[in-house]
């Protein structure tokens, strides 16, 4: 992991960083220490049960990466990406075998979550440029602030969804379930349900986005990694290829929205643009996206489990090519990320299945939400506090707060 607080001797650096080549360095996590394997498990079970809500779960991994391994929250802000994409895809081969019971209709709608893949990948590029040179004090600023209103939110939710949890007890029947933008249940089609021309056509969709935005990387290359077709690193063809793939990316949007959704939908489209764009921006800043895509969804009239499992799909695609691009760029080594990576899959699988199938059995879904408002405010908590530690371990230098970096 990058720091670039220099060093002369290793007393000069705080715990668990050793002093190489006049930079403070965080070690490998082998052999790990007892407060890195409970940051571990914990990041593993915190991360299930917040991707499982459709959410990245960036805020309080921020928190744990801080606490137990000690990051400047900086680091973690930049290193949070590889433990988001572990849980979304843990918490998605889940999920992807869950039916809402409501609606007896798959949790996970693939073919909404793919229209805003495009627009959400544009958005976590310029988020990570944004987090690469922002001063840390702005980042911690962004990043409170929409836990704060993340929070709101799902309380807002949480309280909705309890109370209708709560009349069903009482009537032993399901309510109806409210649709907005005349959307019915009827006009729901899942992916089970579709062709296979169709099941083909969204693998295809998946497949060409994701081949088009590591080919982008890899064309135009970072610091640690030399471009395949030897462009040099922050020079004009690097930005014109970063360009290029915007406006590939921004095509892909326009036709998937036309190609895939609704026709009930298609008014929607600038509203979707801007907020999957937004989505990918706080996802770049560490914080996910699905305090804005669950909203989104809901409007289009999406069940609350249903709008949490798309999102989480959303999130898998988008904390992918993030993460790589995290690696590429040097931002975290490949140890670390191979450990975060299988510990986080391993863990957010069996917990967020083990959630959901008894908190499905006992109609009390909305309790994932409730448990989203307490790790929010824990988040909110642990990351004032770890901040003005980690500050003061710098002698309080307003430089340090300040400090706008070169991401070149």
């Amino acid at each position: 992991m990058i720091n670039n607080h220099p060093c002369t001797f290793q007393s000069e650096c705080v715990s668990l960083y050793n002093c190489i080549d006049g930079i403070c360095t965080h070690k490998n996590f082998f052999p790990p220490t007892f407060p890195e394997l409970i940051g571990m498990l914990s990041i593993a079970i915190f991360t299930g049960f917040a991707s499982l809500a459709g959410i990245g779960g960036g805020g309080v991994v921020v928190s744990l990466m801080t606490m137990f391994f000690n990051y400047s929250q900086k680091e973690a802000l930049l290193g949070v990406f590889l433990p988001i994409f572990g849980a979304a895809l843990g918490n998605f081969i889940n999920l992807a075998q869950q039916e809402d019971p409501q609606t007896k209709s798959p949790v996970v709608k693939i073919r909404s979550g793919i229209v805003v893949c495009p627009a959400m990948i544009i958005g976590s590029m310029v988020g990570l440029i944004l987090n690469k040179i922002l001063p840390e004090f702005f980042l911690i600023s962004i990043l409170q602030y929409f836990l704060f209103f993340s929070c709101k939110q799902f309380y807002i939710t949480a309280l909705k969804e309890w109370n209708n949890e709560n009349q069903r007890k009482l009537t032993k029947n399901y309510i109806e379930i409210p649709i907005i933008d005349k959307l019915s249940e009827e006009k729901q089609v899942s992916m089970q349900s579709t062709s296979l021309k169709e099941n083909l056509d969204l693998i295809v969709t998946i497949c060409v986005i994701v081949i088009t935005v590591l080919l982008g990387f890899f064309l135009r290359g970072s610091s640690n990694f030399k471009s395949i077709i030897g462009i040099s690193y922050c020079g004009f063809f690097y930005w014109m290829i970063t360009l290029g793939l915007v406006v590939i990316l921004y095509y892909y949007f326009d036709y998937i929205f036309d190609r895939f959704q609704k026709e009930e939908l298609k008014p929607l489209k600038k509203e979707c643009l801007r907020d999957s764009f937004q989505a990918g921006l706080f996802n770049g800043f560490g914080l996910g996206g699905g305090m804005i895509l669950i909203p989104m969804y809901l409007r289009m009239g999406f069940t609350t489990i249903q709008s949490t499992g798309t999102s989480s799909f959303n999130v898998l695609i988008s904390s992918f090519q993030v993460a790589a691009q995290v690696i590429i760029l040097g931002y975290m080594g490949m140890l670390q990320a191979i450990s975060l990576f299988t510990m986080t899959v391993i863990g957010c699988y069996f917990s967020s299945s083990f959630i959901f199938n008894n908190l499905k059995k006992r109609d009390r879904l909305s309790l994932i939400m409730w448990g989203l408002v307490g790790f929010t405010i824990f988040a909110m908590v642990n990351m004032a506090v770890q901040f003005f530690q980690k500050w003061s371990q710098y002698g309080y230098q307003i430089s340090e707060l300040f400090a706008f970096q070169n991401i070149c």
